[in-house]
């Protein structure tokens, strides 16, 4: 009896210093008791790929809109001035053919009109598109003095521009508006030059 009492407190012993070197690394320090785990701070993590975190943000900058204004090729162009905005710099241009001759007899011929054709000359507007062009701020104006019949004559803008809104010219009024026709001058992609076809 008295020697496993002794015993006793020599295994309580042994095992508490068992229990306690298992706790403690080589170095003397507590080990965790759960695995370490490290996660790096900079970089993609695992379900990314280098170019999903460095792509850039922000979305391309949009291109610039296209100019809303039309161009004809340099040189004269003949039709119907449908309207001019001066504080915009535009006109709105119905553009048509003006054919004489034998061209004007062919093309009246073959549309089923007259020919030879009257007073020598043939319109062919068989397009409807109007175009937008820009107009030079300094454009010549040649308009027909129609009380005074019929060379063309240095014409103000002004007038000229006011009697777009005008419909009903009386025949001898020197602006008529968009009742006449005119020819064009573009040099560059703009309207440098305005002058009003006589008709008979």
């Amino acid at each position: 009896m008295t020697l496993g009492r002794r015993v006793a407190p020599v295994l309580i012993l042994l095992f508490t210093l068992t229990v306690a070197a298992c706790g403690e690394d080589v170095h003397g320090t507590t080990a965790s008791s759960s695995p370490s785990t490290s996660t790096p701070v900079d970089g993609p993590s695992p379900t990314e790929t280098p170019s999903q975190t460095t792509a850039p943000t922000t979305a391309p900058p949009a291109s610039p809109s296209p100019s809303p204004l039309d161009v004809l090729e340099d040189g004269e162009h003949f039709g119907y001035i449908r309207s001019i905005d001066l504080a915009t710099g535009s006109m709105v241009f119905d553009l048509a053919y003006f054919l004489t001759g034998e061209e004007a007899n062919q093309a009246a011929a073959e549309r089923g009109d007259e020919s030879p054709v009257p007073n020598d000359y043939y319109i062919i507007n068989d397009n409807p598109r109007l175009r937008t062009l820009a107009l030079a701020p300094g454009v010549e104006l040649l308009v027909i003095d129609w009380g005074h019949c019929c060379e063309p004559v240095e014409g103000e803008i002004q007038p000229f521009v006011d009697a777009f809104a005008t419909r009903h010219h009386r025949w001898d009024e020197m602006y008529q508006g968009a009742e006449s026709q005119y020819w064009l001058t573009v040099d560059d992609g703009v309207v440098v030059k305005i002058e009003e076809q006589f008709l008979p």
